[in-house]
């Protein structure tokens, strides 16, 4: 029996142990390691951002080159990420999934291990920078946990950076031996992504109202070209964002945008306006515009009073979808224009 009270009172001992030392834990805990790799930016950064590449130097894969992965979506979709199960206690089930990127700089992921939920979620990035040839590379996981499970965050230093060092020489060694860029880049063209759609684009920083039309004849032709060479589809319509819109000056700051992901809204309601019926979900109110552009003005208007009228503030950029235009037919009276005004 005093050997079961010492077994007992070394258990409580050690669980208060653990519940004290989590008190004084970081709730956050931030996992970084960084590398130089002599290859190109765009060579480099399309083995991170292409997950279908990760097994050329992902250490986890090594682990078991047998393990099951499943690819969601593709490089630029919203939902884009992989799942993977192993038999091996090392490498185990989970999924990855990208939650914000930016063409060649930065990408930020959501990590979940097993089932996921709690202690077995994180979140972390990718930053990437070229200088005279050499890519520095940042791969860093944030760990955020709450009482009583942040004591773990004393051990996350230890458990994670070999695994990042060895991954980050992996994709060093295997991309200095393979420097070909796959992902084909133009120096106009960028990826964001504005109210959770993915968009290719040219921009124009406070662009004269008077070089619109010459900006938007020259925008779209490499836009379209960036994402045949990429590989990357469009997912609807041409269409213009607008950052700014300065009456004083009359310039804008704008871009010419192809949508490559889809955004999945709700049902809309119809709202009346003296312009039309237009839709209102959430967070957007829209309206179909048919006919020639010179209506648009009128129409601006009326959308964004709606949205002062109900207490409510825009949130930029408004965005001009083109269903129907020059491109489609010779009769402005058959054009459509969805304009889209986001609000917060």
């Amino acid at each position: 029996m005093k050997i079961l009270k010492v077994i007992l009172y070394f258990i409580l001992i050690l669980i208060g142990t653990l519940l004290l030392a989590a008190l004084f834990a970081p709730g956050t805990k931030v996992i970084e390691r960084q590398t130089e790799i002599n290859a190109p930016l765009g060579a480099v950064f399309n083995q991170v951002a292409n997950f279908e590449n990760w097994q050329n130097w992902d250490p986890w894969f090594k682990l078991d080159t047998a393990q099951q992965r499943n690819y969601t979506g593709k490089q630029g979709d919203v939902e884009y990420g992989y799942s993977w199960t192993s038999d091996n206690d090392n490498v185990g089930n989970g999924s990855m999934k990208v939650i914000g990127f930016k063409d060649q700089e930065q990408i930020d992921y959501h990590l979940s291990f097993g089932d996921g939920g709690g202690s077995n979620e994180a979140d972390g990035y990718f930053k990437f920078s070229e200088l005279n040839g050499v890519t520095t590379v940042t791969w860093a996981m944030v760990s955020d946990l709450n009482y009583p499970f942040k004591f773990l965050n004393y051990f996350m230093e230890k458990m994670l950076a070999p695994d990042f060092e060895k991954g980050l020489a992996n994709l060093k060694s295997y991309t200095e031996i393979n420097p070909e860029v796959p992902l084909k880049m133009n120096s106009n063209v960028e990826i964001i992504s504005e109210h959770g759609v993915n968009y290719a684009i040219v921009k124009s920083e406070k662009l004269p109202w008077a070089a619109m039309d010459s900006f938007y004849k020259t925008s779209y032709a490499p836009i379209y070209n960036y994402l045949r060479e990429n590989g990357l589809e469009p997912k609807g319509p041409a269409r213009s964002l607008f950052f700014t819109w300065n009456e004083e000056v009359q310039n804008t700051t704008l871009a010419a945008a192809v949508p490559i992901s889809e955004l999945v809204i709700s049902e809309p309601e119809k709202v009346e306006l003296a312009i039309g019926a237009a839709e209102v979900t959430a967070n957007s109110i829209s309206y179909l515009q048919k006919g020639d552009y010179d209506q648009s003005e009128k129409n601006h208007t009326a959308l964004g009073d709606w949205i002062t009228s109900n207490g409510k503030k825009i949130v930029y950029p408004v965005i001009e979808e083109y269903i129907k235009g020059p491109t489609n037919t010779s009769d402005s009276t058959q054009y459509e224009t969805r304009l889209y005004y986001y609000f917060e």
